[in-house]
């Protein structure tokens, strides 16, 4: 039976269409649902609606069913309505009569915000370590590697002389910028809609920051209605950060593509991570930094979907909104994935100076000889067009002299490795500060006698 279920059976074909992918996106939140039915028995208890009797029996009922959810022995299957009603079809085959009154004051709608609000903020967490792992290696690449110098490019062309360490500091930089970002976002979607109910409110007495508190959620979301408004939105704004996050990683992989072409021939990557072809023997293709290239265009495909189908429905649930599930948690893992191959793939590349320096090429130092002319009192444009109308009289001279004196806060002689490894130690006290609240919370709630 359905928690609508009355008198009239829903057309199976129908039924189908409604819920099949919506049940096994369902299996995704079932230890979520577990741990907010467990926060709404205690409030209930707390409030007298349940008694402690009650309360313990269905709270023995709900970790019964999160160690089958472990076990993977929980999952919905073609005729269950979604996880809500499973749990609560569960309770009441398995205790009794609290099964039946666990629903009280709260909705399905409420439900499912409460659940994948949860496992959102799961997800980011899960982001925002794998961005710190990328960032710590992109920190010791560029340690390591700090004096060899590369091209700078501009329009596809050669430029000025760069380095490999200014270049992975770049990544650095931006990878924490994008951090910064995520965690404001976390910010606006730690607050518990539970107790909005279908959004407009319970109506009887119920503690709303008692629930927030017990689920590790910083603030409740007061506004019932917002609470309904808001879902679509806030999937929107954290996949907009996952956008930011895979932008760092699509540059990245797209400088590798190009720096180990055969043309440039810049940096080797290790066999593990290339395939071959079924025609040419020779071919050693790095098909992983494409396929990472790639995964920015999926997630702005998932961000869309979220970012629009909230619009044009009027306030209040809409069932348009059911939609915006799949697309935020497969957008989320997607950005996890992404940030851990990242990590691979810069492990596996190694700079080869010989042919980095080989391609230092005189005509890239033209700016820096007009530079020495100002210094000697030419003025700048001058100097310009003097360098310019003599390109191929200017000298080589080795790359390491320029990149050395150039010492500029964050350029080649002046890195700031250090300032950035202050910078990202900050970024992972928060998250161990963050994580470890929220985490705690819910094993609290999913073992016996946790308060």
């Amino acid at each position: 039976m359905k928690l609508w279920q009355n008198k009239t059976n829903l057309n199976k074909t129908v039924e189908i269409f409604e819920t099949k992918d919506d049940l096994v996106l369902d299996n995704q939140i079932a230890i979520f649902d577990v741990a907010a039915t467990i926060a709404h028995g205690k409030m209930l208890a707390k409030m007298g609606i349940l008694s402690k009797q009650e309360f313990e029996s269905a709270h023995n009922g709900l970790l019964a069913i999160a160690q089958l959810i472990k076990e993977q022995k929980f999952n919905l299957e073609m005729g269950d309505e979604d996880i809500h009603t499973k749990i609560e079809n569960y309770l009441t085959q398995h205790v009794g009569e609290v099964g039946k009154k666990i629903h009280t004051g709260r909705s399905r709608n409420d439900q499912v915000l409460t659940a994948l609000r949860l496992l959102e903020k799961q997800k980011i967490f899960e982001i925002w370590q794998q961005a710190i792992l990328l960032t710590e290696l992109f920190l010791e690449f560029a340690e390591k590697y700090k004096t060899i110098p590369m091209p700078g490019y501009t329009h596809m062309q050669k430029a000025m002389p760069y380095s490999v360490g200014a270049w992975a500091v770049s990544f650095v930089s931006g990878l924490l910028d994008s951090l910064e970002v995520l965690e404001k976002s976390l910010e606006v979607i730690d607050q518990s809609p539970l107790g909005s109910a279908a959004g407009f409110g319970a109506p009887l007495k119920i503690d709303k920051n008692y629930t927030a508190k017990l689920l590790g959620f910083k603030n409740v979301q007061i506004n019932s209605l917002s609470c309904q408004n808001s879902r679509g939105k806030l999937e929107a704004i954290i996949l907009a950060d996952c956008i930011a996050l895979l932008t760092d990683v699509n540059k990245f992989a797209s400088d590798i593509l190009f720096f180990t072409t055969n043309e440039c021939n810049f940096f080797t990557v290790d066999a593990t991570v290339t395939t071959g072809s079924s025609i040419m023997p020779q071919k050693k293709n790095v098909d992983l930094a494409e396929l990472l290239r790639s995964k920015i265009h999926v997630v702005l495909g998932n961000y869309l979907t979220c970012a629009t189908l909230s619009t044009n429905v009027i306030s209040g649930f809409n069932r348009d909104l059911q939609d915006s599930k799949r697309p935020v948690i497969e957008g989320l893992q997607t950005t996890i994935d992404s940030l851990a191959a990242t990590q691979i793939l810069l492990s596996s590349i190694t700079p080869k100076e010989k042919e980095l320096t080989k391609a230092i090429t005189p005509e890239m130092l033209a700016a820096h000889k007009a530079v020495e002319l100002t210094q000697k009192g030419v003025a700048f444009r001058d100097a310009y067009h003097q360098v310019a109308t003599h390109l191929q009289e200017i000298k080589p001279k080795k790359a390491k002299f320029y990149l050395k004196h150039n010492t500029n806060l964050g350029d080649t002689g002046n890195l700031q490795i250090h300032n950035f490894k202050e910078k990202l130690n900050i970024v992972k006290q928060i998250l161990e500060q963050k994580s470890s609240y929220f985490e705690t919370s819910l094993e609290n709630l999913l073992q016996k006698g946790g308060e």
